[in-house]
This record gives C-alpha cells, sequence and structure tokens, in this order.
C-alpha cells in the first residue's frame, strides 16, 4: 500500500482529442472523471493532446479548453500530432516542425521545454522531443536547459518526459525512423544527461508500456487513453504492453516506482484493422474538412 505521505505524478499520453475527429473521445470523458477523483499532486500529459493539431490550430484550442476541465494543474510536452514531426522527414508526407507550428503549440498549451522542482527529491525536466535536429533556435536552447539541469541537480534526481521513446527495440538500432529519437538525436541526449546521475525517461507515441534500462537512463513508456495499434503484432512489432491506460509514478521515501492503471470502462480500440484497409475512412479522413462541421451542425440541432 503506497504511503499517504507519497508524492504521485500522473502521466497520461496520447489523447488525440479532435474535433473534427472526434473518434476517441469516449476514452477522455471517462478520463475527465477518474482523475476527479485521483489522488495526485500534478498531471503531466506527454504529447499528442490532439489529432490533427500540427496542421489545425483550431484543434490545439480544442484540446486545451478539453484539458481545461481538469481542474488541477496539468504539465506538457509536444507531440508530431500537435506540433509536426522530427526533422529531417524520413518517412515522406509527414508535417514536420516549423517555427509557426512551434509558436501555435506555445500559444495553447505553455512552454514546449521546461524545468520544475517536484517536493525536495526530483526535478522534472519537459522536452519537445521534435526540436533535436531541428535547426531551430530554440533547439540550442532546450539543449542549454538539458545541460544545465543535469549538471547542478543540487541531489535531485532528474524526471524527464518527452512524446518519443530513445529507441524503439534497443538502444543499438541505427536507423532513422520516425517511432524514435533519431539516433544521433539519442546519443547526443544520452551524453548530455551522462553525468547526471541516474535518470528516468517518460515518453508516449508508440501507445505501448514498457521499461528499459539504457546506462543510466531508465526508460519509461507510457500507453496511450486513446487507442492501440495492432494488438495482434500482425503489422508492427510489439514493444511492450499494448493496451489502453495511464501510468501514475509514485515517489515514497526517496525511491521512484510506477503503476500501470488500466480502466475497466475505457474501450480498447485498435486502429491495426484501420491500418490493414488503406482505402478506407482512416485514410481519407484529412481530406474531408467538412466531416468535424457536420458533426456541429448536428450536435447544434439536438440541443435546438
Amino acid at each position: 500500500m503506497t504511503s499517504p505521505l507519497a508524492s504521485r505524478i500522473v502521466q497520461i499520453s496520447d489523447t488525440h482529442l479532435s474535433r473534427r475527429r472526434p473518434f476517441f473521445h469516449h476514452n477522455w470523458e471517462l478520463l475527465v472523471d477518474l482523475l476527479a477523483a485521483e489522488e495526485y499532486d500534478l498531471i503531466v500529459c506527454s504529447g499528442d493532446m490532439t489529432t490533427d493539431g500540427s496542421d489545425f490550430e483550431d484543434e490545439l484550442a480544442f484540446a486545451a479548453e478539453q484539458f481545461r476541465r481538469i481542474k488541477r494543474g496539468v504539465l506538457f510536452v509536444p507531440g508530431n500530432h500537435d506540433i509536426g514531426n522530427s526533422l529531417p522527414d524520413v518517412r515522406g508526407g509527414e508535417s514536420v516542425i516549423t517555427a509557426e507550428r512551434r509558436e501555435a503549440f506555445i500559444r495553447h498549451f505553455g512552454a514546449d521545454f521546461w524545468v520544475r522542482e517536484f517536493g525536495t527529491s526530483l526535478r522534472l525536466l519537459g522536452l519537445n522531443s521534435m526540436l533535436f535536429g531541428s535547426g531551430l533556435p530554440a533547439e540550442a536552447e532546450q539543449n542549454e536547459m538539458i545541460r544545465a539541469a543535469a549538471s547542478a541537480r543540487d541531489g535531485r534526481r532528474l524526471m524527464i518526459f518527452q512524446h518519443k521513446p530513445l529507441y524503439l527495440a534497443s538502444a543499438t538500432d541505427d536507423k532513422p525512423t520516425q517511432g524514435s529519437l533519431y539516433p544521433e538525436h539519442r546519443n547526443r541526449l544520452r551524453q548530455m544527461l551522462s553525468t547526471a546521475g541516474e535518470v528516468t525517461i517518460c515518453s508516449g507515441h508508440i501507445h505501448d508500456y514498457k521499461t528499459d534500462v539504457w546506462d543510466n537512463l531508465q526508460q519509461i513508456w507510457a500507453p496511450s487513453t486513446a487507442f492501440v495499434i495492432d494488438t495482434s503484432g500482425l503489422l508492427y512489432p510489439r514493444y511492450g504492453v499494448r493496451r489502453v491506460g495511464y501510468l501514475r509514478h509514485v515517489l515514497e521515501g526517496g525511491r521512484l516506482g510506477q503503476e500501470f492503471v488500466e480502466p475497466d470502462c475505457f474501450i480498447g480500440m485498435d486502429l491495426g484493422n484501420w491500418m490493414r484497409a488503406p482505402g478506407g475512412f482512416h485514410a481519407r479522413y484529412a481530406k474531408e474538412p467538412l466531416r468535424g462541421l457536420v458533426l456541429e451542425e448536428r450536435a447544434a440541432c439536438r440541443t435546438e
């Protein structure tokens, strides 16, 4: 049993909220109620608050409005769906990070990278994992923040929140993939954290729950609250537990642990079948910009 004196951070990730494409709103409504009943000191959302925020700023505004329904403090880091993916675009056809997309994110969610002291034992860092290799001026600013936080810890342990994991299968992965930090960015971050003692890095993006250790870097991947992708592993490798939920990070007696919370009331939506039908709705929805407006008109009719 957790002591009442323990400190708790709830990590939620990949909510994928959208006014235009409200596919995943069922779990969100349940999550708002669940968090109202949770005992915690802070919530961190590790990216992809939106489905289309990188292309439509009003989707950022919609998601930010939804998060204000959570009455206690929430910190955010951007995901690729919020701000654009990493540069260079190794997959092709991606929305990628730009100064304009970054500024739009900041308008609605606040700083895209930050540092916070948490109690007397933890220093929290929020990182914009799409800044690595972007060439934007903010990349150098973020790197300087990382170095400063790692070198003058005052006895605190570093706990980092970022959207992308360090790697998918292994730290020896040497091919760039939009699913994780590119190898050169991963190694640069590792170097900046090499003298920081034991560091915990919490990410999202893959919609799997997994833990791993690489040198002094303990890694924790959060599940999505919205959906999973290919539960059976027919198309994509499984990197961990592929179920919807969220995490509790518990600091007790100087020890940091985590719990995977899998609410019974969540719908475990699997997008694997969407991926296997590339001609289906999921593949077409971005080309149907009026669909969201139609949904709004129908909602207005029901309230009259």
